[in-house]
């Protein structure tokens, strides 16, 4: 993978030429000051004169906030203008990633945004966000070469409800298609198995129409949601290369993969839960629970916790006192999309 590949799947580089397929979406430039305020320790808001209500959870630091808090009133502007052009909701990314890892601060564990607070803390806490702003290039073989001086921008999208079900991810090699993945690997779509021949046979038509020829690169990985029969949106694309999540796939395979090698019947191109035992652990547990939670429930652990469950039972039994405690959707219809 090289840095001009990253570079072209940065969002304002291809948006302009899919802006017909896509979700509607507004550019914003962000400033040094902003960046470093982003890549600064701590969860905390900019300065406003305006106090906005919020759909997230501000985390308190224990040493409080800084003494100086910075402020950003023309961006914030900004925002406000392109939240109201959109419809009033929307979620953000930067120039790749979004801050899908933070939905956890946020009511309803959702991206959702409805106004300037609720974007700048989910930004504050991604990981994903840290990793745009510090090593975009990490996995490109040319990465030292040359200057990496970056245009970042903040990304709004108009807030769409999309069915995990029938989003995908495609990989594409010399512009063709050698595998497609269910999105959502870590859920199992019981009406997914009926429907797989002809989702297939609709993503390869939508690719030949839309896609291929006309992106920057001839390797690629973008992600599509189906609507309904026939009707797809472009959701994003993402380098081809490790630094994107392979999902059913591994990179090991699709790097060695030969185009040619796809028309094989040993070759499964589309790839989907099958059953409910085919699940795999979510990729955010780890962005949410202590880590040793997360290593007992995805099997790192598991022999430390069939130890401590035989410790447990072979205490003797003491009984102790125990206690107990006990928006409105809307939809984003697409149309059907133009022949190209």
């Amino acid at each position: 993978m090289k840095k001009q590949q990253v570079l072209d799947c940065s969002f304002s580089s291809w948006y302009p030429i899919f802006k017909h397929i896509t979700i509607d979406s507004h550019v914003i430039p962000l400033s040094k000051d902003f960046l470093e305020y982003l890549d600064a320790d701590g969860i905390y808001l900019p300065a406003s004169p305006n106090d906005e209500p919020s759909n997230i959870i501000e985390e308190e630091e224990e040493d409080g906030n800084p003494s100086k808090i910075p402020s950003f009133p023309g961006l914030e502007e900004s925002i406000r203008a392109a939240i109201q052009d959109l419809g009033g909701r929307v979620f953000p990314k930067l120039n790749w990633s979004a801050p899908r890892d933070a939905s956890w601060i946020a009511c309803g564990n959702t991206l959702q945004c409805t106004c300037v607070n609720d974007i700048f803390l989910l930004l504050k806490s991604s990981d994903f966000i840290t990793h745009d702003l510090t090593e975009p290039f990490k996995h490109c073989t040319d990465c030292e070469q040359g200057p990496q001086d970056t245009q970042y921008e903040l990304v709004l999208r108009r807030w769409c409800d999309i069915s995990e079900a029938t989003e995908f991810r495609v990989f594409v090699k010399n512009d063709d298609i050698i595998g497609i993945s269910q999105r959502d690997h870590t859920n199992y779509f019981p009406d997914l198995g009926p429907s797989a021949e002809q989702i297939h046979e609709e993503i390869e038509d939508f690719h030949d129409r839309h896609i291929a020829g006309n992106f920057l690169d001839h390797d690629y990985v973008y992600d599509v949601y189906r609507q309904d029969k026939r009707k797809f949106l472009l959701i994003d694309f993402n380098p081809f290369g490790e630094t994107t999540d392979s999902l059913l796939f591994s990179w090991a395979e699709l790097n060695d993969l030969d185009v040619a090698s796809t028309d094989s019947q040993s070759w499964e191109t589309f790839r989907y839960v099958r059953s409910a035992a085919g699940i795999q652990p979510s990729q955010f547990l780890s962005y949410r629970y202590p880590v040793d939670v997360l290593h007992l429930t995805t099997g790192v652990d598991a022999d430390r916790l069939v130890d401590f469950l035989r410790t447990e039972m072979q205490k003797p039994y003491q009984q102790e006192p125990t206690t107990s405690t006990q928006d409105d959707s809307n939809s984003v219809q697409f149309e059907d999309l133009p022949e190209k």
